[in-house]
């Protein structure tokens, strides 16, 4: 029996723990990246473009959006995949009918913030994947990995726990698309956008069962698309309507990464720009579709001499579109 002819599940299990050269990230760190990254989620953060500010902040110099640290290693518009086709489970379950993709969960453990100059290393481990499952999108495999991110000098800066969902399109429980979209509903009173902090939180100014004030998201076309190309994920179920429809969704949807951004960007503009995060794990439900509002909210779960966890959520019409904990560092 060739390897093509054993079992799908076999085959995605035999590249369990198989080690890969890492990926090179095509562009090093720079500050065109970072301002498209901060136009598209409307982070004001100054460490992250003011270069003045950020000198004379504790990271002595422009910084980048630690939500970024795996949008630097995206493989960008042309689809590249460096590894052997052979060993890619994304490959064998698109050869198999699974063409179809939703991010499900991302935990980033950040261990310094990333600067100008910096050029990523990733080496991925593929975690497990799932026997297949029937889901509301589809039947798929749920495949999850780590990723570490170490610099061009042998730096360890980050880490990446990520889940997704592999599945066939068509194949979902839930009834077909409308032609025309995603069907309104009567809009939802929101509070305005909180203004974001000037100075930073002190650690003794923190208390646990603290709420952040909601902040309320529009959810455009042009948020979806911005913050897809910022992050340089062009799958096309965020950026072409007709694509989404064919793999079963009403309308493009939000990603991840862009997920991650606006919790990170909620989470600066309450506790100040030199705020460290150190982790962000969150969870995705119900999809961000245009033409919805996400209301994000927060609370302080632990506050302990500086080092303090958020528990957040961002919900929409559909439910909780976001859960999850952020953890970050306090003077």
């Amino acid at each position: 029996m060739s390897a093509d002819e054993k079992p799908l599940l076999e085959r995605l299990r035999a590249m369990v723990g198989v080690a890969h050269p890492p990926e090179v990230a095509r562009d090093a760190v720079n500050a065109a990246m970072i301002r498209h990254w901060c136009d598209a989620m409307t982070d004001g953060n100054p460490v992250y473009t003011d270069p003045a500010y950020a000198a004379k902040s504790i990271h002595g110099g422009i910084v980048a959006p630690p939500a970024m640290l795996n949008a630097w290693t995206m493989p960008g518009l042309p689809g590249r995949r460096g590894n052997d086709p052979a060993t890619s489970p994304m490959h064998a379950l698109d050869e198999a009918g699974f063409s179809s993709v939703i991010a499900t969960n991302s935990e980033h453990e950040y261990l310094r913030y990333l600067r100008p100059g910096d050029l990523l290393h990733s080496a991925n481990e593929l975690l497990d994947v799932s026997e297949e499952k029937q889901t509301g999108l589809g039947r798929g495999h749920f495949v999850t990995s780590r990723t570490s991110y170490r610099t061009q000098g042998g730096e360890e800066v980050g880490r990446m726990f990520f889940r997704l969902l592999k599945f066939r399109p068509g194949t979902g429980r839930s009834a077909p698309p409308r032609a025309g979209g995603v069907p309104a509903s009567a809009p939802r009173e929101h509070p305005p956008r909180p203004p974001r902090r000037e100075t930073t939180l002190r650690a003794h100014e923190v208390r646990e069962g603290d709420s952040l004030a909601p902040c309320p998201v529009p959810i455009t076309t042009t948020l979806i698309v911005a913050a897809a190309i910022a992050s340089r994920d062009y799958q096309d179920v965020h950026h072409d309507r007709d694509a989404a429809i064919r793999r079963g969704t009403p309308d493009i949807f939000m990603n991840i990464l862009t997920s991650s951004g606006l919790v990170a960007r909620y989470v600066t503009d309450w506790a100040g720009p030199e705020a460290l995060l150190t982790a962000l794990r969150i969870r995705l439900g119900a999809p961000n579709h245009p033409g919805d509002t996400m209301l994000l909210e927060g609370r302080v779960a632990k506050a302990d001499g500086g080092r303090v966890e958020l528990e957040l959520r961002g919900s929409n019409r559909l439910g909780d579109h976001v859960t999850g904990t952020v953890e970050l560092r306090l003077e």
